[in-house]
């Protein structure tokens, strides 16, 4: 084939941050080399830039329009880590991510006003700004230094070629309340990790607390939020999300366990759409429900395993937000897993870095001292955002091809020992 034009449609976007890097530089290869028109449909803005002569967004729909096109005059080639440093890289990301924000907050007001002219809309009884009282007494603990102890974790499994240490040393602890990003190449064994916190997989070795009591299986007390929504299709957002509700909350009357199910739903945006059906939900609302469900059981420890992976831009940018609205009122102690620099900072206040698998462990954990909650818009015309985005890169970068070298070991040692907290 010798095409004319190539029409690209997203095709890394459901790619790790590793695989999608390097095909991003195969295909500016090739470019480079063919010299082809290209039109290139992706979620990622920094993607945009890196490869685009022109970037035009799309205004969402419905009845979606064409937006202002920015030109790219960075020159060529245009290397990841470098441009970070760039004003003019800086001033054209801000410039495309505001527009965009600006965008979906236009989009979301215009169909906030068509879902409130609906038939069949259910008033929330809860309507001020604290939790409800179930929910206050089921995520009571008088414990707040180590709330969570993950000690030399390490997990093994079996293999026709014979055991394989996916994760080894795995060592950190935190106080209640906090928020943690773990980001890492795939195959890095962050989901591992996630899963035996969870108690969803049987650690090797090691061992993990929760609240001063050690985690052997999987439990209430521990609510987990997919990439994929794991939602009985046939049930609706609100029955879905009272499943788990009726049980975490037996000593509570119906009105209260309602207050809850409800609470959450109106807090994620689904007041309109709490009586749908799962299956006549997008992808979008799918995980609204998610979220709703993880936060409406009270969790002590809320796990999230790349919950925005597969959604579009403006969808994940908004999600985020929405998680971090959530957040602040209920302050859960929280671990993140994602391969998006930019979610990690965006939500954590401290990010775990992992060294390449199989042995995978602990590399370099930075400290993000910007207050919580955060919004897209403040972190970029924060003054320090850059700085942190450079270390979580170069780390990343470090690690590209699976190297660790004497240096960043030391790094990891030096990590664990701050993970302890003293």
């Amino acid at each position: 084939m010798d095409p004319d034009i190539l029409l690209l449609d997203e095709p890394l976007s459901a790619l790790d941050a590793l695989t999608r890097a390097k095909l991003q530089d195969e295909l500016e290869a090739i470019w480079e080399k063919d010299r082809k028109t290209v039109i290139l449909v992706t979620n990622d803005v920094d993607e945009a830039i890196l490869l685009a002569d022109r970037i035009i967004p799309l205004n969402p729909g419905p009845r979606a329009t064409q937006g202002p096109s920015f030109a790219v005059t960075l020159p060529r080639p245009r290397d990841r880590a470098a441009i970070n440093h760039d004003p003019a890289f800086k001033a054209l990301r801000a410039e495309v991510t505001n527009y965009l924000i600006e965008a979906g907050n236009l989009a979301k007001k215009e169909n906030a006003g068509a879902q409130r002219a609906a038939p069949n809309v259910t008033p929330i009884r809860v309507k001020t700004l604290e939790l409800p009282k179930a929910y206050l007494q089921a995520a009571a603990s008088p414990v707040t230094r180590k709330y969570v102890e993950i000690f030399e974790v390490k997990k093994t499994f079996a293999t026709p070629k014979g055991p394989l240490t996916a994760v080894e040393n795995f060592t950190l602890n935190m106080d209640k309340g906090e928020f943690v990003s773990l980001i890492g190449h795939s195959g890095c064994g962050k989901s591992t990790v996630l899963s035996m916190v969870a108690g969803l997989t049987p650690i090797s070795g090691g061992g993990i607390i929760l609240d001063n009591r050690e985690v052997s299986g999987a439990g209430p007390e521990r609510a987990v939020v997919f990439q994929s929504p794991s939602l009985m299709p046939w049930l609706t957002a609100r029955e879905n999300v009272a499943l788990g509700v009726d049980r975490v909350y037996p000593h509570a009357t119906p009105a209260e366990r309602r207050d809850v199910v409800e609470y959450y739903l109106e807090r994620v945006g689904l007041a309109d759409a709490m009586h749908k059906r799962a299956s006549d939900l997008s992808n979008g609302m799918k995980q609204r429900v998610g979220i709703a469900r993880a936060f409406a059981l009270s969790p002590k420890l809320l796990l999230l395993d790349e919950p925005f992976g597969m959604l579009d831009s403006l969808t994940r940018w908004d999600l985020q937000e929405v998680l971090m609205e959530v957040w602040k009122r209920s302050q859960v102690t929280a671990i993140c897993v994602t391969h998006d620099v930019d979610e990690a900072i965006l939500l954590a206040d401290r990010i775990v870095m992992m060294t390449n698998g199989p042995n995978a462990t602990i590399g370099r954990i930075l400290d993000v001292d910007l207050p919580l909650p955060r919004t897209r818009a403040q972190l970029l015309q924060h003054p320090d955002y850059y700085r942190y985005r450079e270390e979580v890169l170069q780390f990343l970068e470090e690690f590209e091809h699976g190297a660790k070298s004497a240096a960043s070991n030391t790094n990891a040692t030096t990590s664990i020992k701050r993970a302890a907290h003293g």
